[in-house]
């Protein structure tokens, strides 16, 4: 007896257990893989330190995480965290809100981009840390001189890549939705926004890194608290495993923001048709 069209339906809506759960292992196994380089590279690190090269010089990783363990146990750093931390929420923040905002009033508007384009591209040019004496007289050493370099570093890279997504949006599909009697608010919330979401994205993520960068020069430069300062003075004492320390805190960061980034992107842009080939099951 042949089964009915509902039954048939129902089963082919069923993905087959084998299909669903085959993309697990390969992403267990993918990332075990990509540990594989780090791993071989810290026991390289910590045999070479001492033989190849002075530990005055280069810390083994062991002693550098006895100091990062130090650092957390007594609180030394837990204030200079505070700080740096407090300063990159607000300069990537700030940064990432400016730079959508001109970039997509930029790219809406033809006129003003054939003005102020070519300022911005010029001021694009220079480089943002030369900046940061300049911010320090402006705002004094304390936190917004730090929020304001980092902010800037950030605006640029979100501003380009949100301007060049809505300038690469179809004219013919924005010309169609405006003869269905689409609205501004409409064009922009259903055309422009999802067209240039993945060049947002793309400008969030790519401006991590450099919100960082921001920061640490700024506290270098000069700061009474922060990640940079406890680097700076670690340098200055000769303690290598202080000055990796902080580096190592600063790389957890970035990978931790990176990673959130990358989950926002997935939840964002799940509208988009999925690269031939790729797993899209999830258990």
């Amino acid at each position: 007896m042949s089964p009915t069209a509902s039954e048939a339906a129902s089963s082919a809506a069923r993905p087959s257990a084998p299909e669903s759960a085959a993309p697990r292992p390969r992403r267990i196994a993918a990332r075990l893989l990509a540990l594989v380089p780090g791993i071989v590279l810290l026991l390289f690190w910590q045999w070479a330190s001492g033989r190849l090269i002075r530990t005055i010089y280069v810390s083994r990783p062991t002693d550098i995480a006895l100091r990062l363990y130090q650092a957390f146990a007594t609180g030394e750093i837990l204030p200079d965290l505070a700080t740096t931390a407090e300063e990159l929420v607000l300069g990537y923040v700030v940064g990432v809100a400016l730079g959508v905002f001109g970039g997509y009033v930029l790219g809406r508007t033809p006129r003003l981009a054939a003005i102020f384009e070519p300022y911005v591209m010029a001021f694009y040019g220079i480089p943002k840390i030369a900046l940061a004496p300049l911010f320090i007289i402006w705002f004094g050493i304390g936190l917004w001189s730090k929020v304001a370099l980092a902010a800037t570093m950030v605006f640029f890279l979100v501003f380009y890549n949100v301007y060049m997504g809505v300038r690469s949006v179809d004219r013919e599909l924005v010309s169609l939705t405006q003869l269905m009697g689409a609205s501004e608010s409409q064009l922009s919330r259903h055309v422009y926004l999802p067209a240039a979401a993945p060049f947002v994205i793309m400008g969030m993520r790519m401006a991590i890194p450099y919100s960082v960068i921001g920061v640490i020069v700024g506290e270098f430069t000069s700061s009474v608290q922060g990640l940079g300062l406890f680097i700076s003075q670690a340098s200055a004492n000769y303690d290598p495993a202080g000055v990796f320390a902080g580096i190592a805190i600063l790389l957890l960061f970035v990978v931790l923001a990176n990673a959130g980034a990358a989950r926002l992107e997935k939840r964002l842009l799940r509208w988009r048709p999925a690269p031939a080939g790729s797993a899209q099951h999830e258990i």
